[in-house]
């Protein structure tokens, strides 16, 4: 019996775990949001005049696209919260953050109306998946370590995501680029931070908050 506990000892010290700070998880949060939400969302308006420009789009083509950016974010808020999904929540959390980012590099690739109503659509259910399944992720967890105030730094996400990419359009239309570069380097913003995210949200059973 002692040589077992001995030996169930040394295996569990010898179990790589990782330690994060609180703060580190709702930083990991707000990068998320700047991601899924501040970019994958709120571009769309800093583009398009550009984009409209380019393909003539009518008052009632760009309302429209928005549209199904909103009723892409309504089905999926929806599906989320009625549907138990398989799997992790963190594996469908960074599933949805590559998912939004590849549909607004992907608005670049674009050119029918069809298209471009499917990719905002696609991006409005990632964005949605992300926004829900952070709160599992991270704002139930600040809570339970008694750090709720936290919350506030990764709701901070949406503003910074905001910021950020109407700076970057604003710095590539000053350099003369065009309406498909401007969605290909929000877009290319937007997966640049999902590799930093996912080291600072750790899965659960991966280390725990200090």
């Amino acid at each position: 019996m002692v040589l077992f506990n001995s030996s169930l000892r040394a295996t569990n010290s010898a179990s790589p775990t990782r330690s994060f700070s609180n703060e580190a998880l709702a930083l990991g949060g707000m990068l998320a949001l700047a991601s899924a939400m501040g970019i994958g969302r709120f571009v769309y308006t800093p583009i398009l005049p550009t984009m409209a420009d380019a393909l003539g789009l009518t008052k009632f083509d760009a309302g429209l696209i928005a549209s199904a950016n909103f009723a892409g974010y309504l089905a999926g808020a929806l599906l989320t919260a009625r549907t138990r999904l398989r799997g992790s929540q963190r594996a469908w959390f960074f599933g949805a953050l590559v998912v939004g980012a590849l549909s607004t590099a992907g608005m670049g690739l674009g050119g029918s109306m069809t298209m471009l109503l499917l990719l905002r659509f696609v991006g409005g259910v990632a964005s949605a998946f992300v926004l829900v399944l952070g709160s599992a992720l991270i704002i139930d967890r600040l809570s339970t370590a008694g750090r709720g105030r936290l919350a506030a730094v990764h709701f901070a996400g949406v503003g910074l995501g905001i910021a950020v990419s109407a700076a970057l359009v604003d710095t590539l239309q000053a350099a003369g680029a065009g309406w498909r570069v401007l969605w290909l380097g929000c877009g290319a913003a937007a997966i640049i931070v999902i590799p930093i995210v996912a080291w600072l949200v750790p899965d659960v059973t991966s280390g725990r908050a200090a």
